[in-house]
């Protein structure tokens, strides 16, 4: 009658405490379309959309070889193994066990010895140890987000350096070409002076102008040398391992992508998979602090032999299986609370979901808004040159002939010089925003082009 009571008891205490303890998580509400859509085919790898060579390979090293790309990449493998060893505790473990007493008087004699095999098991009948389990799933596909985020950010850095680079190598031979033409119109001043035509006030002018084109090349060298170190910094090289590239011009800015629906394009950015998996594990998390609440239900067994005669320590055994209930009947609530906490966590990270959702539409409309202006920018000033490019040809042929004054030609040659750089820089600008808009809409998985890339690699070793 008291086993009967015993086991009633317990079976009222197991279901008694069954629950559901799902959590429903709303679905987030996006907008329909972008400001504005193009026509061409989004490239996984969007640094190819620039065609040329010589970047592709600067990307593929960079992926390959950067120092901090790395040490995230050994942080992923880390949280891949507690994923792995989450789980261990929905399986039975089994220990070795053995021992021996000897008299200190009488070290070498062993009285008694033992040995057997130990095991344990926790019933996991409210999935305690499987929501631990999921837990430490969803906790790996964060940092995989984190790592993703970190390619993309090694990718959009090598290109925009690269192509601030190669802006400044404009630079450089524009600069050498307005000095040669700056010092080739002293000359001509210098001549005009010396027959009496011209003031040397305007020698002093015209050198001026002179110098701060070399304060300018002074500062394109600076800029050429800065951006080379930070280049061979995202490669994960030396400045003097850096390869000195010959390009001097910008690529052409490649047809706009067809971008597509919001809840589409964007569901893989790392940020949003990161916001989502953070949700995910919160709600296990949850359920972990759930069950805490319930009994734990643990099997124990042993099989063992011990002998005061080692030499009988094998022929006989015995065994024994425990079951134990362990169950919390007070704890100032402090369970509770914690559920109620995690509950409250849960409920902010969905909020935090939704906010980086409305945060990556916003930054790809802003991206789309920003190259409309620039392009406007960057054509508004080329028109300016051609116009700067006129009017410095007449006020020269006016001043050589005397029908206006040095002044005016001044004017007309440092409008024309200024305009040229504002030019480079403009153009500068529009580039490295399509860079900026195709990391905006890339979910950061290169791992199939590094893939390619080493294939190719081999290909041509072994040919």
């Amino acid at each position: 009658m008291k086993i009967s009571f015993s086991v009633s008891l317990l079976v009222f205490l197991l279901f008694s405490c069954a629950q559901n303890n799902n959590v429903v998580i709303e679905k987030v509400e996006h907008v329909t379309s972008f400001i504005e859509q193009g026509n061409a085919e989004l490239d996984i790898s969007w640094w190819r959309s620039f065609n040329n060579e010589e970047l592709t390979q600067l990307v593929a090293q960079g992926l390959q070889d950067n120092l901090s790309l790395k040490a995230r990449e050994l942080r992923l493998k880390s949280s891949a193994i507690d994923a792995r060893t989450a789980g261990a505790d929905l399986y039975p473990d089994l220990k070795l066990t053995s021992n021996g007493t000897t008299p200190i008087d009488d070290l070498g004699n062993i009285k008694t010895a033992s040995f057997g095999l130990v095991s344990s098991w926790e019933l996991d009948l409210w999935g305690k140890i499987a929501a631990s389990e999921n837990k430490a799933y969803w906790d790996h596909q964060g940092q995989q987000a984190l790592n993703r985020a970190r390619a993309n950010l090694v990718a959009g850095n090598i290109t925009s350096v690269w192509f601030s680079l190669v802006s400044e190598q404009e630079k450089k031979l524009v600069l050498a070409d307005q000095l040669q033409r700056t010092k080739g119109s002293l000359k001509v001043i210098s001549r005009r002076f010396a027959l009496g035509k011209s003031s040397v006030t305007n020698i002093w002018q015209q050198q001026k102008l002179l110098k701060s084109i070399e304060v300018q090349q002074a500062k394109n060298l600076a800029d050429i040398y800065m951006y080379q170190q930070t280049l061979a910094l995202w490669l994960g090289i030396t400045t003097e391992e850096l390869k000195k590239s010959d390009l001097n011009i910008l690529p052409g800015l490649p047809e706009l992508p067809k971008i597509g629906v919001p809840a589409e394009v964007l569901k893989y950015r790392p940020d949003i998979e990161q916001a989502f998996a953070k949700i995910k594990a919160a709600n296990e998390n949850l359920a972990v602090a759930i069950t805490a609440q319930y009994p734990r239900f643990t099997l124990r067994a042993n099989y063992t032999t011990s002998k005061n005669v080692v030499k009988d320590l094998f022929d006989d055994w015995a065994g024994n299986l425990i079951a134990s209930l362990a169950m919390p009947l007070f704890d100032a609530g402090t369970k509770k609370l914690l559920v109620e906490q995690r509950k409250l966590l849960l409920t902010a990270l969905v909020m935090d979901y939704q906010q980086v959702w409305l945060e990556a539409i916003a930054s790809v409309n802003r991206v789309l808004v920003n190259e409309a202006q620039l392009l406007k920018v960057a054509m508004n000033l080329a028109s300016q040159l051609e116009l700067a490019e006129r009017t410095e040809k007449l006020t020269t042929i006016k001043y050589l002939i005397g029908k206006t004054n040095y002044l005016n030609l001044l004017k007309a040659q440092e409008s024309i010089l200024s305009l040229e750089r504002q030019l480079i820089d403009a153009n500068k600008k529009v580039v490295i925003n399509r860079v900026l808009l195709y990391r905006e809409l890339s979910h950061g998985d290169f791992s199939s082009t590094n893939q390619q890339i080493n294939e190719k690699e081999n290909t041509g070793k072994q040919s």
